[in-house]
């Protein structure tokens, strides 16, 4: 045992007088050749008020075998440490002076001491390491063997900015927040719409005064000012006369920017034909070759010394510097190692529809992310990090080697000898780092965060459930003829309406605005039925509306004193709608008429599979003839519709195809004005359905009130026009609806057989009863006027378990005698009838 202590002993005095000798020839060179190390310098770690910070420094001076020997025999050496300076309050100053600082022996980085210091405030601390040799007295006495002076920066967190992204790929191209249905983006190639993406921007803010006062820059922002405060402050003990504040600045060179720009510094990672540069583009230029990982997230990214290893997992971290050490040759804001921020993102309450979700990184900064999603290719991944360890370091991992061992495997995987930067500890009253808890030891409350992917999002608020109200072709939708039917509406936005996401070492994150579908393809928009359970999607077409905003939230202890308002701009997303029902009669043949309802969805594609139920009346005379008729009539096709069957007046029920149309002949020969109605059976709700109506005259072949007929196939070719569903003869097929203007149902224009003849003229309702004829009920009125017919607004209430709902219908009459109103036959349901002229 007593040669192995000597062995180890000596081992470690020997290192220790090698790292005298090489610190002061070090320090009396010129700069070193090759990638520089950072902890020679003095680049600092940053943080948000309320982190803890571990500070790491390594002293890579013994050979593994001595620190083999060294670490058995448990031979540490101890520091103290010391708060030289402060730039923040005077009076709320972060831990100042800690004694007993154990180094411990890491065979891979030599003889490493950490500390851990954290502030509320936000300041620049200045602290020194001096690792005493108390243990040995035999060098130099116990005096203090070797020094290091860090930086440590704590930030106020600022309100984010957001911003609308504009893109050829996205739902708002020009990035004004107004989403249009665009052809091909929808379910199986049709109408649908592109997802969003909005930018966030994080600034922190730190106090430059009391001794730091002369440079007359009271506060200090980063990213912005990151080379500023580089060239005041920076020294480098491997450049020689580098002790001069801001001498050695471009040593805090440590990041690449995010722009596009290409080229790469000569002779180093990259050695194909890109055009040499000073300054280097970082990228993965060797693609997935040879990336050792699987994951091209992970580089190896080129730098202006040769590139990193291919385990590019952020945050910056001076102990891992060929992980993260990402040198582009220019010093610029883009430089400053911004902290992970918790930002949560928001709809607000009164949002009518969209979700949020995740915006992948790998995805965004792309040179090519139409062909190569996933980055694999060469020099398409233009600005890492694009996974990081939040926080930097937990506690025991880099103690001795060791990695924190919990259920995040792939961090496991990952596991550096030595980690520093922002520290996690167990949280007991507040949230801390989201992530997840590590559930392997039942004694520990450990929250533990692992690796990060960019811009993952952790849900705050969700939205999901239905609308009371159907859509058109939703056959499972509460009617009174399926009492069994599922209840379930036209669904609600359903998703996530808040994230909380993670911002990036350049105080970046973007989150995915989803304005109608979700991620799995489920549309929802918020809807206020009508007073019969109704939402008329189909005309006019709804705007939905969403307002987003972002909440800058510290991620680790709450900051108590810094409660004011850290929410951002707010962002207005603006989705129009492509819905419509539109019901159109043109000729066919003689004294017959083709009527059509066309139904878009919510995108602009047809609806197939909608029941429609057709019935019609006269103006005056006898009911007409109307059938299921799949037939081609220009500019309509209803070939594709089921359903047959003719009756007088109606009800036919029709079903519409692939296109979206369902059609009906309706024959008459009295010479009258005919007026058609379409109700979708399936928008019912213990009322009727949606509704429109057209007006036809089948024996001019002209729409009510005009001159001239319809566009159409006036028929007479050859066809057949019997049967209730046979086609037009010399006809060209129209091709499928897919756009239609939203037609609002109005009262139908007179025509001279109904116009009153003067403005002063008064149509009265004389009479209006209820008749029993058989086991039937009717309406028998009478109207007085000048008019020969009188138009009638009819509305039946009824009452169905408890439930009083109004259905309005419209019907004609002869006037000046009491007639009973044709194709109205009252239902047992109806408890009362309010008649009144139109």
């Amino acid at each position: 045992m007593r040669l192995r202590i000597s062995i180890a002993l000596v081992a470690l005095l020997a290192a220790i007088a090698a790292l005298m000798v090489s610190a002061g020839s070090a320090a009396a060179g010129n700069e070193q050749y090759g990638p520089p190390d950072p902890q020679t310098t003095n680049i600092p770690y940053v943080a948000w008020a309320g982190e803890t910070v571990k500070v790491v420094k390594c002293l890579s001076f013994i050979d593994s075998e001595s620190a083999t020997a060294a670490k058995s025999e448990g031979l540490p050496l101890t520091g103290t440490v010391l708060l030289e300076d402060w730039s923040g309050d005077v009076n709320q100053q972060p831990s100042q002076t800690l004694n007993g600082v154990t180094g411990f022996i890491s065979s891979d980085y030599g003889l490493c001491f950490s500390f851990e210091v954290a502030s509320q405030k936000a300041g620049l601390a200045v602290y020194k390491l001096s690792i005493n040799n108390a243990w040995y007295p035999l060098l130099n006495g116990g005096d203090s063997l070797d020094q290091h002076q860090f930086l440590v920066i704590w930030m106020q967190d600022q309100a984010p900015t957001i911003s609308e992204v504009a893109g050829a790929n996205l739902g708002d191209p020009t990035g004004n927040g107004v989403f249009n249905p665009i052809p091909g983006a929808g379910p199986n190639g049709g109408n649908g719409f592109l997802p969003g993406l909005v930018k966030i921007e994080v600034k922190g803010t730190f106090p430059f005064g009391n001794n730091f006062a002369g440079y007359n820059h009271p506060v200090v922002t980063l990213p912005d000012d990151w080379a500023w405060l580089a060239q005041h402050l920076a020294v480098d003990s491997s450049i020689n006369g580098s002790n001069s504040p801001g001498s050695a600045s471009m040593r805090w060179d440590i990041h690449d920017d995010d722009a596009t720009t290409e080229g790469h510094f000569k002779g180093g990672l990259c050695v194909d034909d890109l055009t040499a540069t000073t300054v280097d583009a970082v990228d993965n230029c060797l693609g997935l070759v040879p990336n050792t990982s699987g994951d091209p997230d992970l580089g190896p990214f080129s730098n202006i010394y040769d590139g990193s290893s291919d385990y590019a997992y952020g945050p910056f971290d001076p102990v891992r510097p060929a992980d993260t050490l990402l040198s582009d040759g220019k010093l610029d804001a883009g430089d400053a190692p911004m902290p992970a921020l918790r930002v949560d993102v928001d709809l607000s309450s009164d949002s009518t529809v969209g979700t949020l979700s995740k915006a992948d990184k790998t995805a965004i900064y792309n040179r090519n992310p139409s062909t190569d999603p996933t980055g694999a290719k060469a020099h398409d991944l233009y600005a890492p990090f694009y996974k990081a360890l939040i926080p930097a370091t937990l506690p025991g991992e880099g103690t001795l080697g060791q990695c924190y061992t919990g259920s995040d495997t792939e961090r496991d995987d990952y596991c550096p000898p030595v980690t520093s930067g922002v520290a996690g500890h167990a949280s007991n009253n507040f949230t801390s780092f989201l992530g997840f808890t590590d559930p392997s030891d039942i004694f520990t409350t450990e929250q533990v965060a692992g690796i990060y992917d960019y811009w993952d999002t952790f849900t705050t608020s969700y939205s999901h459930g239905y609308n009371d109200c159907y859509y058109a072709d939703n056959p499972e939708g509460r009617q009174p003829t399926q009492p069994n039917a599922d209840p379930e509406g036209i669904p609600l936005p359903t998703g996530a309406t808040g994230v909380a996401v993670y911002t990036d070492e350049h105080g970046e994150a973007y989150v995915q605005y989803n304005p109608f579908r979700n991620i799995w393809g489920v549309g929802g928009i918020v809807l206020t039925p009508d007073s019969n359970g109704r939402c008329d999607i189909y005309g006019p077409a709804p705007v939905g509306h969403s307002t987003i905003t972002a909440t800058s939230v510290y991620p680790d202890q709450p900051v108590l004193w810094d409660g004011a308002n850290k929410t951002s701009n707010a962002l207005t997303k603006t989705v129009n709608f492509a819905s419509s029902k539109v019901l159109n009669c043109v000729p066919k043949s003689s004294n017959e008429a083709f009527c059509v309802e066309t139904i878009l969805d919510l995108e602009g594609n047809p609806v197939s599979g909608a029941k429609v139920e057709f019935n019609a009346q006269s103006f005056t005379g006898s009911a007409p003839i109307i059938g299921a008729d799949a037939a081609k009539v220009t500019p309509y096709d209803t070939t594709g519709q089921t359903g047959s069957g003719q009756a007088t007046g109606g009800p036919i029920d029709v079903w519409t195809g692939a296109n979206g149309q369902a059609g009906i002949f309706v024959r008459s020969t009295n010479g009258s004005c005919i007026d058609v109605e379409s109700e979708n059976v399936y928008t019912r709700n213990n009322g009727d359905g949606i509704f429109r109506s057209a007006d036809f005259n089948p024996t001019s072949g002209k729409a009510c009130g005009t001159t001239t007929p319809p566009p159409g196939n006036t028929g007479g070719g050859g066809g057949n026009t019997g049967g209730g569903g046979g086609t037009t003869g010399g006809g060209t097929p129209a091709a499928p609806v897919t756009v239609a203007a939203p037609v609002a149902v109005a009262t139908p224009a007179p025509t001279a057989q109904t116009a009153p003849a003067a403005k002063t003229v008064t149509m009265t309702l004389a009479t209006a009863r209820v008749v029993k004829v058989g086991t039937g009920r009717y309406l028998v009125v009478r109207v007085n006027g000048p008019a020969k017919t009188a138009k009638l607004k009819i509305t039946l209430v009824s009452k169905v378990h408890g439930k009083v709902t109004n259905r309005v219908v419209t019907r004609f009459v002869a006037t000046n005698h009491q007639v009973r109103v044709g194709n109205l036959k009252l239902a047992p349901s109806i408890r009362s009838v309010r008649v009144a002229i139109a």
